[in-house]
């Protein structure tokens, strides 16, 4: 059968979306390793004053912290949006968490993951596809929290030598028997 339309063309937005995203964050590491490359310049001066070099350490941890996350986003963006592969489910969903942990922490929510080693922790799948799974599932979960913050997003990797999961678990006030009926249609939101 034919694909939608309507499906092509969003798909077409989310990879020109990626892209863009992609070449945004590249410049935006570029200015990070200029801004760490004077810091270390910086440091190499005699006798700074201690509030100058306490400002010169807050600013490289957080320009390291910034280059993290953009490694992080780096990795989702060029994620193959086609085809299997082999993967860790467990370094895939650490990522996702990794992504969602900030903003999480600004609604008063944590994300606890346990992801213990297991046999099966290597999966043929199209990892992009995961990842993108995982994070839609916290996001639904921090929007589910918010009114009800502080609270804990669990986030766990059931793993058997035969199987691999992933378990999101919020304490939202869960989906009604309609939306429930509609969870497998993409594109369904309860949102307005």
């Amino acid at each position: 059968r034919n694909p939608d339309p309507e499906v092509l063309v969003a798909l077409n937005r989310a990879a020109t979306a990626a892209r863009l995203m992609a070449g945004a964050v590249h410049e935006v590491n570029n200015a990070l390793q200029v801004i760490s490359g004077s810091v270390e310049l910086l440091e190499q001066q005699p006798d700074l004053p201690p509030p100058v070099v306490k400002s010169l350490e807050r600013i490289k941890r957080q320009s390291a912290r910034a280059a993290s996350a953009l490694s992080e986003v780096l990795a989702f963006t060029k994620a193959p949006l086609e085809g299997v592969e082999r993967f860790s489910v467990r370094d895939t969903v650490t990522r996702a968490v990794g992504l969602r942990r900030y903003a999480a922490g600004r609604l008063g929510l944590s994300i606890e993951l346990d992801a213990p080693s297991g046999a099966s922790e290597l999966a043929s799948a199209n990892e992009g596809y995961v990842q993108q799974a995982v994070l839609n599932l916290l996001m639904n979960a921090e929007q589910a929290m918010a009114s009800s913050a502080p609270g804990v997003i669990r986030v766990a990797l059931p793993c058997t030598d035969e199987r691999i999961g992933v378990r999101v678990s919020d304490a939202g006030p869960g989906l009604s028997p309609e939306v429930t009926a509609e969870r497998g249609r993409p594109f369904v939101s309860t949102k307005a």
